[in-house]
């Protein structure tokens, strides 16, 4: 993976952050700058190993069984104690999800993915890194940084964007299950149009995770 000087292709993210509101905040996650933010939902499964029952299952199922409001900071978090438990992932699912995300972004320009390391993760990536390269470099890049993982996608870069700053995705909170996007109207338009990822509009001022029970 080649090393780029970080101080120089992400202090841009950093030095825009609002670190002023709750770190579950958009923009405190990315830059308040963009014409649009969406939530990202990496996909679920309904598993009840008793009965043998394994299905696919949407955030906004969930939020109808449960009769709650499915609405910006709805997150795994958000789920009742009675289905939670029988709430998995499969590495299958979320790697077609990145498939369908790549295709999505299909930029032909440099993309900067960037990680501000961290524990349990391959010795490559415990400090923070930066890589430039094409937009399909992320499903082998997700991969690497999850060799130790068993089932699922437990780390992801804190950062991907193209050089020109034209969108950005956050994801600082580990293992959260979902990706903050900012993107300007063309993109945008291409999220609403998509039903393979599962997604919620959000403002930059508004919470998109809960934190449950403190």
């Amino acid at each position: 993976m080649n090393k780029e000087d970080d101080n120089d292709i992400t202090s841009w993210i950093h030095q825009n952050r609002n670190l002023g509101v709750a770190e579950n905040v958009v923009k405190n996650v990315i830059p308040e700058k963009f014409e649009t933010y969406f939530k990202l939902y990496f996909p679920i499964i309904f598993e009840n190993e008793e009965y043998g029952q394994i299905k696919k299952i949407t955030y906004l199922e969930i939020a109808e069984l449960s009769n709650l409001s499915f609405e910006g900071k709805f997150s795994a978090k958000s789920f009742p104690s009675y289905i939670s438990p029988f709430i998995t992932a499969s590495d299958e699912d979320e790697y077609k999800m990145l498939a369908n995300l790549q295709a999505i972004l299909e930029e032909d320009q440099p993309i900067i993915f960037y990680g501000l390391g961290g524990e349990n993760l391959p010795e490559k990536f415990t400090d923070p890194w930066a890589s430039v390269g094409q937009i399909n470099s992320l499903t082998n890049i997700v991969k690497a940084m999850n060799e130790f993982a068993k089932m699922e996608i437990v780390n992801f870069p804190s950062y991907i964007s193209p050089k020109d700053q034209s969108w950005l995705i956050g994801n600082i909170i580990l293992q959260s299950g979902v990706l903050v996007l900012g993107c300007e109207e063309d993109l945008a338009k291409k999220i609403r149009a998509q039903s393979e990822i599962e997604f919620i509009e959000l403002e930059a001022s508004d919470e998109y995770f809960d934190f449950g029970e403190k």
